[in-house]
């Protein structure tokens, strides 16, 4: 292998130690195929594209399968790449014929892989971003006392400095997770761990990641900066989230259709989120 950047490494070490426990995850084998072609690693990333046709398949996902397809036709002699690309031309023949009977198509599989417009009208100004922040941090604070994360004195304390935060017109980062590793470290660790598993988002390292302007400016940075946000890279069309509040489902679906793409969503530490956050803004 070619010289490579330390961070893809490390990047790359961590995508395949993830195919390790989780084998059909489709944004580890995403990533894998990219960063194996960057690192002129065409063995590599043949397999693993023979693996994403598989799991793509299992999604129903057949446009984004025959792409994928075409690019295993660079491997004639390759018996598995050749095997994938037949099971994808006969599904996707399967597929084609349930598209001509009278039950049709719905707009969603129309549209599902190109970016959209937003279906509905999010709130622009700081006040209102704030507020919403501010409301589903509270919320995942109670969660966290309720469910016993965290010892409750230190919840109140939380609590507490979400409602004693200034309103003002500069953006400020609103989460829970940030103030708890800034005065409550020894616990992050703990609430991200328990978080991950409830919530099933896996954590994500993103310092190992080079600040990626497109990704960034596929939503607006006054979100970002307020709600804890990260889209920090992109794969085809489809976007890499880091989130501080992987609990909240709505900020997820908000995401989605402000950002009109597909979006895999990862839980990122405070401290790394926010410097990583500090190279990729503007300004």
């Amino acid at each position: 292998m070619a010289h490579v950047d330390p961070k893809m490494t490390e990047a790359i070490a961590f995508f395949e130690e993830m195919l390790r426990t989780m084998p059909k995850d489709r944004t580890a084998l995403e990533f894998l195929a990219m960063a194996y072609e960057q690192t002129k690693q065409k063995d590599k990333r043949r397999d693993v594209l023979v693996r994403l046709v598989d799991v793509l398949l299992m999604d129903n996902d057949y446009q984004n399968a025959k792409a994928i397809a075409e690019h295993l036709r660079a491997f004639p002699d390759h018996m598995p790449a050749m095997l994938a690309i037949e099971r994808v031309a006969a599904l996707s023949e399967l597929e084609h014929f349930a598209d001509t009977l009278p039950v049709g198509v719905s707009p969603a599989q129309e549209t599902a892989f190109t970016p959209a417009q937003p279906t509905k009208e999010w709130p622009a100004d700081v006040h209102s971003i704030s507020h919403a922040a501010a409301s589903a941090e509270m919320d995942l604070v109670w969660f966290w006392h309720d469910n016993d994360y965290l010892p409750k004195n230190f919840c109140m304390d939380i609590m507490n400095a979400l409602t004693e935060r200034p309103v003002t017109d500069t953006p400020l980062l609103i989460s829970a997770l940030a103030i708890l590793e800034e005065h409550h470290p020894e616990y992050t660790d703990l609430v991200m761990e328990k978080m991950q598993r409830f919530c099933n988002i896996p954590p994500i390292p993103v310092e190992l990641f080079e600040p990626t302007p497109a990704a960034f400016q596929a939503l607006p940075y006054l979100f970002c900066t307020v709600q804890g946000v990260l889209p920090f890279a992109l794969m085809g069309n489809e976007l890499l989230v880091a989130l501080l509040n992987p609990m909240n489902e709505e900020l997820q679906r908000e995401i989605i259709d402000r950002s009109g793409r597909i979006c895999h969503f990862f839980l990122g530490r405070p401290g790394n989120w926010q410097l990583l956050f500090s190279k990729i803004s503007p300004g």
